[in-house]
Order: C-alpha cells, then sequence, then structure tokens
C-alpha cells in the first residue's frame, strides 16, 4: 500500500471542489459582459481560467493553509466584480479601477455611508459570509475523502492543459476571449501604469509651445473656466425643468449677460477623463502630438497670470504617483509650467470654498482662473447646507417613483439649486471685471429619468438613449460682463451665433485661446466653437 502511494497521486473530493470554485469564480465575471458574446467570452475565460487553477492547485497541492488564502482572495475579487457589475453596470475594468486609485477618503466615506446602509448590499454582504463559510466547512470535511488515485504520469494531461490555457493569450481566434478576474484586474493596471507614462511626454512638449500671437496686455480680458459636476442639464431651469432649480442663471440669461449652448457633450463619463479633455489638447477622435500640450502652460507662455482652485482635489506630495483627480498636473515642472496658484484646502460645501478662495482669484487683465466645483457630485444631499433643503418628496410629482426615490430626485435638484447659488457668486465677483466664464460640467447623471429609472452612471460600453441624454450631453454656458460686452463686441456676437452649434467639451480649450486671442504652433482655430472656420466633430465615447 505505500508502494502504491508512493507511485500514485491521491485526489480529494476537496481538491476537486477547491478546482471547480476558483475556475468558477476567475470565469464567471467575463459573462457580464453586455454584449451577445456573453456566452462566448465565458467559455474562453473558463478554460482561461481552469488552467490558471490547475497551476494553482499544483503549486500548492499539499498546502491548504496557503489553498485557503488564494480561495478567500479570489472570493473577495469576484464579489467586487459581482458588486460594480450590479451597481454601475460595470467589471474592474480600467474606469473602474482608476475611480478607485482617485477616490478621495471624504468620498469613500460617503460611498460606504450609502451602501452599507442599503438592504440589497447588506443582504448580500450577509449571503457572501454565509457562502463562504459553508464552502469553508464543505472544504474542510472533504478533505480526508479520497475520490481517485492515479499514476503520476497522468499528471502530463493537466500540465498540457496548463500550456494551452496559457497560450491562449498569443492565439488569434475568431471570436473574443473573454477576460477572467485576474486577467482584468491586471489589464486595468496596466492601464493606469500607462497613463502615467504620458507624463513624460507632457514635460517634454512643454518646450515645443511657441506663441506666434497674443501675448496678454492691458485689453486682455479675464477668463474664468469653472467646472462643474455631475450636472444633469435636464434637471435645470436652463434648459426647460419644471422646477426652478436655477433662478439666478435664468436672470443673467434674461439679461443677456449669460449665453447657453443647447447641443454640448462630454465623451466621458469620469471626471480623472474630462480633466484631461479640458486640460490638454486631448480629442475624442484623433490621437495626434498635440494631444500632450496643456493649456495652461499655453496661456502661462502667453505672459498670463493662472490660478487653478479646486475643491475635490489638491495637490499632494505624491507628485506624480499621486492618484488625484487631476495626477497628471502634479509633477514639479508641469505644476511650475502651468499654474501661478494652487489651492491647498477643500471644504465641505462649494459655497465656502468660493467665499474663502475668491479674495486669491486674479482680476487683472490676462488672467486665467480655473475653477473645480463639487457640483453635483453623488451623494447629492452631501452638496449643499440644509438652507438650501428648498425641494421635498412632494414636489416630485412622479408617480413611477416611490417616496425614497423622489427624496433622492429632491436631494438632487436642492444641490442643483445651490449649484446656481455658487456659480452667481462668482458671476457678481467678476461683474465689474472685463471678464468671460465659460461653465461646464464634466459629465451628466441619471436621476431616475426617463423609463429606465435609473440612478448614478454606467460604467459600461452599452450606452442606451437615456444614458446618452442625461450624461453625455452636459450644460454649457458663457457668460459675458458688461465691460467685456462693450470691449469686445466681437467676440461677444460670436458666442451668440455659435449657442445652438454640436460642440464638445474636448473643443473648450481652443475656444479660451480664441476668447484670449492667443494663437500658437499648435492652435487649431477651426476648433473653437465661436471661430467663423468652426468645423464641429462627432463626440466619440470612451
Amino acid at each position: 500500500m505505500k508502494i502504491l502511494e508512493e507511485r500514485n497521486i491521491v485526489l480529494y473530493w476537496c481538491d476537486i471542489l477547491f478546482i471547480i470554485a476558483c475556475t468558477l469564480m476567475m470565469s464567471i465575471p467575463a459573462s457580464y459582459e453586455p454584449n451577445h458574446f456573453a456566452k462566448a467570452l465565458f467559455v474562453g475565460s473558463f478554460f482561461q481560467s481552469l488552467s490558471y487553477t490547475l497551476l494553482i492547485f499544483l503549486l500548492v497541492r499539499n498546502n491548504y493553509a496557503i489553498r485557503q488564502v488564494i480561495l478567500t482572495l479570489l472570493y473577495i475579487l469576484f464579489f467586487l466584480e459581482t458588486f460594480t457589475y450590479i451597481r454601475f453596470d460595470s467589471r474592474l475594468d480600467p474606469s473602474i479601477v482608476t475611480l478607485i486609485l482617485q477616490t478621495s477618503p471624504q468620498e469613500t466615506k460617503e460611498f460606504l455611508n450609502i451602501y452599507l446602509l442599503d438592504t440589497t448590499v447588506l443582504l448580500s454582504l450577509l449571503c457572501m459570509i454565509v457562502c463562504y463559510v459553508l464552502l469553508f466547512y464543505i472544504l474542510k470535511f472533504t478533505q480526508y475523502i479520497i475520490l481517485v488515485s492515479f499514476k503520476k504520469s497522468l499528471l502530463i494531461i493537466p500540465l498540457l492543459f496548463i500550456l494551452f490555457g496559457l497560450s491562449l493569450f498569443f492565439i488569434q481566434l475568431p471570436f473574443p476571449l473573454g477576460n477572467n478576474t485576474i486577467n482584468e484586474l491586471f489589464i486595468s493596471l496596466q492601464f493606469v501604469k500607462d497613463n502615467h507614462g504620458e507624463l513624460q511626454q507632457m514635460e517634454e512638449m512643454l518646450d515645443d509651445i511657441k506663441i506666434e500671437k497674443g501675448t496678454c496686455n492691458s485689453k486682455s480680458p479675464v477668463i474664468v473656466l469653472v467646472i462643474g459636476e455631475s450636472f444633469n442639464k435636464y434637471h435645470s431651469s436652463l434648459y426647460g425643468y419644471s422646477l426652478p432649480t436655477s433662478p439666478k442663471l435664468c436672470e443673467e440669461k434674461r439679461q443677456h449677460n449669460l449665453l447657453v449652448f443647447n447641443h454640448a457633450h462630454t465623451p466621458t463619463n469620469g471626471t480623472s477623463f474630462a480633466m484631461k479633455y479640458l486640460f490638454t489638447l486631448k480629442s475624442c477622435n484623433s490621437t495626434d502630438s498635440s494631444k500632450y500640450i496643456l493649456m495652461p502652460a499655453v496661456f502661462r507662455r502667453a505672459g498670463y497670470k493662472v490660478g487653478y482652485f479646486d475643491n475635490q482635489y489638491t495637490r499632494s506630495s505624491g507628485g506624480s504617483l499621486d492618484y488625484s483627480c487631476g495626477y497628471f498636473l502634479n509633477p514639479q515642472r508641469i505644476n511650475n509650467s502651468c499654474f501661478d496658484y494652487r489651492n491647498n484646502d477643500i471644504m465641505t460645501f462649494d459655497g465656502d470654498f468660493v467665499k474663502k478662495y475668491k479674495r486669491i482669484f486674479f482680476k487683472t487683465p490676462g488672467s486665467l482662473n480655473i475653477i473645480h466645483l463639487k457640483g453635483q457630485h453623488f451623494d447629492a444631499a452631501q452638496r449643499y447646507p440644509s438652507s438650501f433643503s428648498r425641494f421635498s418628496n412632494n414636489d416630485i410629482h412622479r408617480q413611477d417613483l416611490n417616496e425614497y426615490q423622489r427624496s433622492q430626485v429632491a436631494a438632487y435638484d436642492n444641490a442643483t439649486l445651490y449649484n446656481d447659488h455658487v456659480i452667481s457668486d462668482i458671476l457678481s465677483f467678476f461683474n465689474n471685471t472685463d471678464a468671460v466664464i465659460i461653465y461646464l460640467s464634466d459629465h451628466g447623471e441619471q436621476i431616475y429619468d426617463d423609463d429606465n429609472h435609473y440612478f448614478g452612471r454606467v460604467f459600461g460600453s452599452d450606452k442606451d438613449k437615456t444614458t446618452l441624454k442625461n450624461v453625455y450631453q452636459v450644460p454649457l454656458m458663457i457668460w459675458c460682463s458688461n465691460l467685456f460686452i462693450q470691449q469686445h463686441p466681437d467676440k461677444y456676437n460670436a458666442i451668440m451665433a455659435s449657442v445652438n452649434r454640436s460642440v464638445c467639451i474636448d473643443d473648450i480649450a481652443y475656444l479660451m485661446f480664441d476668447l484670449a486671442d492667443i494663437d500658437f504652433n499648435f492652435n487649431k482655430p477651426s476648433r473653437s466653437m465661436i471661430n467663423s472656420s468652426y468645423h464641429a466633430h462627432e463626440t466619440v465615447i470612451e
């Protein structure tokens, strides 16, 4: 019997259960992909995952402690992928991983407060724990039950299968191969790493900026770019919403100082990605080298004073390794080439942030202020003080929504009302200045709109009409002070004539160059929506 054991390998029931469990946990998420290849993606991922599991099993076959650790990690990863898909319609893809790495501690706290109080999440978490405990005890009680004994020479079969599974990476197949959990996470992390590789090219191209016309002088206007957050334009009375959520901006529009664009779009639903479109010359439908030119660096090269005021993220000591929203602006040389001033503190509410920093806003001719607000960012109920709780669920006349859903809509509308107050405060500060202010949101948000009753944003690749409308159409408006209108009537008239053009936020930098009369070696006047030569391009969603 001892000789037989030396020549043979004993396979226990717990071994089979370990192989099956690990394989399924790695491969099932591949079927989450929202397209008609879901079954094929799962099959491809299953064979690949099985090869991974067999390799792991052969390496740690007799070490049950390590096997338990591996099983636990895969189980947690499987739960996270399942949760993100159910809640955000996305796996742990690059967008989700980047968002996780770029999430501030305050946002993490708010996220946990929301979801740890969600009954569905709590039940799911409880179910996960119960299932894990059951799996643990099943494996424990079956570790001594022999299933089969086979000769060591038969190990060649799983080894060949492992080689086949690993070779799928390098074989050109006529159908898509699903990424299992491990592959998906690896690809996502690689994506983030590649993004940092752009930093070197941005730094190198700082020396390539050559100003050809437009050095600032005493007649140069003050330019302000205000970047909002998660603003669904269809919840603003500026765009026809039934509740008075934008009374002050509507008044500015009636006085013809505020010009509202009707067809503005964003190629992304993530702030970090939108910031690249706004701060660089990156285009959603082009990959030319000018995408690494930084817009603020052009203004500073032209003699402008540039201030960056961000109420979401500040520059930390992490430099290029800091995963904040605008991490590509943090390296020392890039920061010094782009900005004369950056804030160090953030506030709970945007109004308090503006109140604190507006005394530092640049108002002299030839100044650029870039202001990034929290806006209506999730959770909207945390974005305004109690004094702005004007709307309640009773004001939301939607019979198709329950009381909790109506309260969420009301909270979002209150946040929109507060955002109106904040923007109006910024406009008032520059009222007696030769100033032009551009306001836009990085993306929208779904607030149980239309028929799909979805709340939040979908990070998957499946974009229905409701998502395209409420998330990828964004508010865009340009405010001109009376002094700006008097001193730059041609610019004002050009803005007024362009409000019905189809525009994309990746053209905002060119609009700003046009307003400042800056021309440089990478400029493309046809990308400015107020230019007579403007040529609209398709917004390609990433």
